[in-house]
Formats: structure tokens, sequence, C-alpha cells
């Protein structure tokens, strides 16, 4: 189900510039920036199976940018061993 998010709404909005602002992301989506910190989350899916990501941009050397996933999953909390 993320794969098919991402092909069909997440990158045609990166390439039409959501990350600017226009046109806004795709409200199926729920695209938003966490507190404080330049990091997003991405909500693909509410119902069994959740779908959760979150992600950050980055810039190479030559200014490119990059994305950065964090974390892929679902909407749980775990502790790390």
């Amino acid at each position: 189900m993320f794969q098919q998010a991402l092909r069909s709404q997440f990158l045609p909005a990166i390439d039409a510039g959501a990350f600017a602002g226009s046109p806004p992301w795709p409200t199926r989506l729920r695209i938003h920036k966490l507190s404080n910190c330049e990091v997003y989350s991405l909500t693909w899916n509410f119902t069994s199976p959740d779908g959760r990501a979150t992600f950050h941009l980055e810039k190479t050397n030559e200014s490119e940018p990059i994305l950065v996933w964090r974390r892929i999953g679902d909407h749980g909390i775990y502790d790390r061993p």
C-alpha cells in the first residue's frame, strides 16, 4: 500500500512542487510537518493495516535535494532494544 500511495500521489506531488507549497500536498496522504523540527509525517491508510511514514529533506554538496525516509510502518510507537 505504501508503494502504491508513493507512486500514485506522493511522487507526482513532489514533481509538481508540493515541498514549496504550491500545489499543496494531496489531502488523502495527510502530510504535515511535525512540531519544532524539519520532519514530515505521511499517512496513507487509517484502517487495518494502518500506514504511516516519516521523512525529511537533506541536500547534497551540490545543493540537490535528497528525500530521506526515516520510518515506514504503522502508527505504533515501539521501544528500541
